[in-house]
């Protein structure tokens, strides 16, 4: 369970004795500080949880900042949900409380870094950060959502309101969920969409830049505010290395760890330390451990399957160092090369060829694109000309269908707020705002967050706020990717990094563990619950595991998926190990 877990009892033309029981059940449980409490809303959580008062109005969970650096204006409350949105971002779930009106509002932070997992029994609703507590306060027994688990495979990356769980369900970021004794109603009351219109684009690069450098030094400041000791996951990217550089302009009490796994293509050492001399963070480094067990019990009970199994011994080691070390706090980079545009195809050069016609902006961002993507000026012209002038070939999202029974599957993905844009959007704003929304995808399921949270400063409301308002086509200026976060930091991090063109990978180590895998995933996957539900093509996966996988051959990357979905039933459905999980 995290360390900021928390449960809301919300209560509106419901006993108030059965909100009271249900809240006292939990804490039975978990041991949780009673932080809030009228006829209507009770909040709960662990003890020390960070949490700002708004008296009898209402109480946010989590870390919130004023947009305006207005101390003052946070010690009021929100007259309105959009209001809190407008004026303060941050990592929070607020409950503001309206006694005149009955109304209790939920808003959870366009960030999602803190859960709103919800679940209803007799008229009450529960939310909560972790879906033990709410089984725990219900008393009910985990129920797998096999709808949920297909959907979850046949698109991947993708997070709907759903979770793996029947009967609970996730509020989405950036939305307010308003509760009186007459229902719910959800209002989406912040979008990426509002910040990519067109008149609010900064086409002025120097400009651009300027405004994504502030927005990442503020969100670093700001999220790390309080903390005694964090711990920068340092890769030696261009994403985790203008973190570094922005905990040391804010003289955060930070330090930086670079993981190495085995080969060359997973050593960035080099890079890493190039940024910690820059920046002066003391850096350390450790070598993750070679061997996996893709079907070991996972470490943690989630609503959804967490993170994938091969990173299970970075998770680990991270939080043996976080115990050891004392560190309050992990700062990653997860999803800066999608806050940061990095592009999968010529859908930049589309949005110049919309944007400005058939001209000179539109071949240099066509040249652009053959250089990041080594092409030729024909293939990447062609192709900004038909992402340009024709749908997506992928209307909401990518399927997926590989070892999977496709008569199982879903044939179009389940709402998501942000997938619902504008009739102008042009499509290279479409994918940046999607791969802003796949990142989503990968913020929880950590095991160390037993030991400490993680803070992800470069999908925070600040962060993409900027990002958004950078036309698509700034973002490859100079054929370089993330082009205006690398201008942006010029003068604070080495060349050696800002330049470089390779990344590191984990393919080879990916594919060593697979292999040694093998002979355990056949039983594993073929006689497992996924096979028992008729989800998995069990001839495919039977013919897939019974032999090598070739170096070229990336569809072990499709499987691996499966197994996690797998291992997260098991861990519900089956008793847990002698030793427990943390």
């Amino acid at each position: 369970m995290r360390r900021d877990a928390y449960l809301a009892i919300i209560a509106p033309g419901a006993d108030p004795a059965a909100a009271a029981r249900l809240a006292d059940r939990a804490s039975g449980e978990v041991r949780l500080d009673r932080l809030f409490e009228c006829e209507t809303l009770i909040v709960l959580a662990e003890p020390g949880c960070r949490h700002r008062s708004w008296g009898e109005s209402g109480i946010a969970i989590g870390t919130i900042l004023s947009s305006k650096q207005d101390a003052e204006a946070l010690e009021r409350a929100p007259a309105h949900d959009r209001h809190l949105v407008a004026g303060c971002w941050g990592d929070y779930v607020a409950f503001l409380h309206d006694a005149r009106k009955a109304t209790t509002t939920v808003v959870r932070a366009p960030s999602g870094g803190v859960a709103a997992l919800r679940t209803t029994i007799d008229g009450v609703t529960l939310v909560s950060s972790e879906p033990e507590l709410l089984l725990a306060a219900t008393q009910r027994s985990a129920e797998i959502d096999w709808h949920f688990l297909a959907h979850h495979l046949a698109f991947p990356h993708l997070r709907p309101g759903a979770t793996g769980l029947a009967g609970i369900d996730e509020l989405f970021a950036g939305d307010a969920n308003s509760f009186t004794a007459d229902g719910a109603q959800r209002l989406s009351v912040w979008s990426p969409w509002d910040f990519a219109k067109a008149e609010r684009q900064l086409v002025d690069p120097a400009q651009a830049g300027l405004a994504v450098r502030q927005s990442v030094e503020l969100a670093v400041a700001g999220l790390v505010r309080g903390y005694r000791s964090v711990l920068l996951e340092l890769s030696g990217g261009l994403d985790s290395s203008v973190l570094a550089a922005a905990l040391a302009a804010a003289g955060a009490p930070a330090s930086a760890i670079n993981l190495v796994t085995p080969g060359s293509e997973g050593d960035e050492r080099t890079y890493a330390r190039a940024t910690a001399e820059r920046t002066g963070l003391p850096l350390a480094e450790h070598a993750v451990a070679s061997d996996v067990d893709l079907t070991a019990p996972v470490p943690m009970r989630t609503a959804r399957p967490g993170i994938p199994a091969i990173l299970h011994p970075a998770d680990r080691l991270l939080a043996e160092l976080a115990r050891g070390r004392g560190i309050d706090a992990f700062v990653s980079g997860t999803g800066g090369d999608c806050a940061f545009c990095s592009p999968a195809s010529a859908a930049p050069a589309a949005d110049a060829l919309r944007a400005f016609g058939f001209g000179r902006r539109f071949l240099r961002a066509v040249r652009d694109i053959t250089e990041i993507h080594d092409t030729n000026l024909w293939t990447a012209g062609s192709m900004a000309w038909r992402q340009a002038h024709r749908p997506p070939i992928h209307r909401l999202w990518p399927s997926n269908d590989a070892f999977l029974v496709r008569d199982r599957l879903p044939d179009a993905p389940d709402f998501h707020p942000w997938l619902d844009e504008p009739a102008d959007a042009l499509p290279g704003r479409r994918s940046h705002i999607r791969a802003v929304i796949a990142a989503f995808a990968h913020l929880d399921g950590y095991a160390r967050h037993a030991v400490a949270p993680s803070l992800f400063p470069l999908l925070s409301q600040p962060v993409m706020e900027a990002c958004f308002r950078v036309p698509t086509w700034l973002w490859i200026a100079g054929g370089r990717d993330r082009a205006v976060a690398r201008q942006a930091f010029r003068d604070a991090l080495p060349a050696k990094v800002l330049d470089r063109r390779s990344k590191g990978g984990m393919d080879a180590y990916c594919i060593r563990n697979f292999e040694a895998n093998r002979a355990r995933l056949e039983p594993f996957l073929l006689e497992g619950y996924l096979a028992r539900a008729g989800l998995l093509d069990r001839p495919a996966v039977a013919s897939f595991l019974r032999r090598p996988v070739g170096p070229r051959d990336q569809r072990f990357y499709r499987l691996l998926p499966v197994i996690d979905a797998e291992a997260w039933v098991r861990g519900w459905l089956e008793p847990e190990p002698a030793t427990g999980r943390r």
